[in-house]
């Protein structure tokens, strides 16, 4: 989390949407050692998108960074979160203009990070802080390894088509269905094959099944 403050600000605009309808919401879970009366135990907490913020606040709200000798802070960002939204806010609202044709090509069968979970049941987190500088475990889903299909597909433009390639998120650059797909669309291909306006929308996913890791039995 550290590390991604530092070297990639635009984290702040790839945090899970809440008002996105998931399937199942992602969640951060973090296995923690609580004190009461002295008696100590251990509780697995969970946060969905919503709540998440709250925990990333306490979580660096301590955090520092040393560059040249000296100690820059680097908390939690909420002015830079309020800007993100904005930006979401204006995407969410995007309409192709008329006469423009889109297109998505989504990548698939890879397993991709979903939930994450921070400490274990026999190696608990006693201070937020720690997640900082831990290695989480995670669930997983389908999806092109970065972004998961639920998301990929959740382009909100009416796309001419939608489809599934089984590839990786980069992969997809250099995949030979994914030019197949856009020569057909311009009309280039062997075939020559022209693509109709009245086109209806499709979803074809190539996948294979995902193996779903439960967080919690970490």
């Amino acid at each position: 989390m550290h590390q991604l403050l530092v070297e990639c600000p635009s984290i702040y605009e790839m945090l899970p949407n809440i008002d996105f309808d998931w399937k199942k919401k992602p969640e951060i879970q973090v296995w923690r050692k609580q004190s009461k009366d002295g008696e100590t135990s251990v509780e697995l907490e969970s946060y969905d998108p919503g709540a998440s913020v709250n925990l990333f606040e306490e979580a660096l709200k301590s955090n520092e960074l040393s560059y040249n000798g000296k100690t820059v802070p680097l908390p939690f960002n909420s002015a830079i979160l309020k800007w993100a939204a904005g930006t979401r806010e204006i995407i969410n609202k995007t309409q192709v203009p008329n006469g423009i044709s889109f297109y998505n090509i989504y990548g698939t069968s890879f397993d991709t990070p979903f939930d994450v979970c921070y400490g274990s049941e026999s190696s608990p987190i006693n201070e937020l802080s720690e997640i900082c500088h831990s290695n989480p475990e995670y669930s997983f889903v389908d999806g092109d390894g970065t972004v998961p299909t639920e998301s990929s597909k959740a382009d909100n433009l009416d796309p001419v088509e939608r489809i599934g390639v089984r590839g990786s998120h980069r992969g997809l650059l250099n995949n030979d269905e994914v030019f197949e797909h856009i020569q057909n669309w311009l009309g280039v291909s062997p075939k020559n094959k022209k693509h109709s306006k009245t086109s209806k929308v499709m979803d074809v996913h190539f996948s294979r099944p995902v193996e779903e890791k439960n967080c919690s039995q970490y």
